[in-house]
């Protein structure tokens, strides 16, 4: 995939963003199966093209707009986005952003649309194939649901959190692939807060979202979410209302 020598390669990449998710806008039910799945099978790249597509949803399709009127875009910022004018894909980019998702199972840390691009790719290229959560998928991510939905709220719930996530049976993960997994379901709207929405409702700017801490590792929303500010049980029911096994957490 090359794009960096065209004219203005941020606006190629928008292109690109949106000729890969326009595949692929009507499978969101086969992208959360693939998500589901990861569970037990421990694909992770499965479990990445949720975020990826989460994030496209509510994305703006746009052209590059210079945020301080600089005539010349190769210097200048977008103004709607925040992306350099010449971002891109060459091969070697695209490889090093699809292992990265592949060793963290989603977004480890959001680093721009180049990362949606590779991840909806990838997708469109096994959206043929029939992959179905089994019933230890449903117990693992029941367990998870629960465990955000239940546990108290302390100085260190997320680091309790994560423990307990671990400690699920059968389930194998690290402290890195859960907080991945709790990321996506901020992304996803299911795990934010009154003040500070996710992408599921409207785009959000995440390269200048706020923190909760300067030094925080988490992403934005779910670094600001704590169990006391529950669960979007609207965006549950969107993205995972096709599983009767789920229904406790409509």
């Amino acid at each position: 995939m090359e794009m960096s020598n065209c004219k203005c390669p941020h606006d190629s990449s928008i292109d690109e963003l949106f000729l890969q998710y326009d595949k692929c806008r009507n499978e969101k039910d086969k992208i959360v199966s693939f998500f589901l799945a990861s569970l037990s099978t421990h694909n992770l790249l499965w479990r990445s093209f949720l975020p990826a597509f989460a994030i496209t949803r509510t994305y703006p399709r746009h052209h590059f707009e210079p945020k301080n009127g600089e005539s010349d875009p190769y210097k200048e910022q977008c103004a709607i986005c925040g992306s350099r004018s010449y971002i891109g894909l060459d091969n070697e980019r695209y490889n090093i952003l699809l292992n990265l998702s592949v060793k963290f199972g989603g977004l480890g840390v959001f680093i721009g649309i180049e990362e949606c691009i590779v991840l909806l790719t990838e997708f469109n290229k096994l959206s043929n194939e029939e992959v179905r959560p089994v019933d230890e998928d449903f117990r693992i991510f029941s367990d998870i649901m629960t465990i955000l939905t239940t546990s108290p709220t302390s100085d260190n719930i997320k680091k309790e959190i994560i423990q307990k996530i671990k400690r699920i049976k059968n389930f194998k993960t690290n402290k890195y692939l859960t907080k991945t997994i709790l990321e996506t379901l901020g992304f996803c709207g299911i795990l934010e807060t009154e003040e500070y929405k996710s992408p599921f409702h409207q785009y959000v700017n995440l390269g200048l979202a706020p923190k909760k801490s300067y030094n925080s590792e988490w992403e934005y929303p779910v670094d600001f979410w704590t169990p006391t500010d529950g669960m979007n049980r609207e965006a549950f029911r969107f993205w995972f209302g096709s599983y009767p096994q789920l229904k406790q957490f409509f």
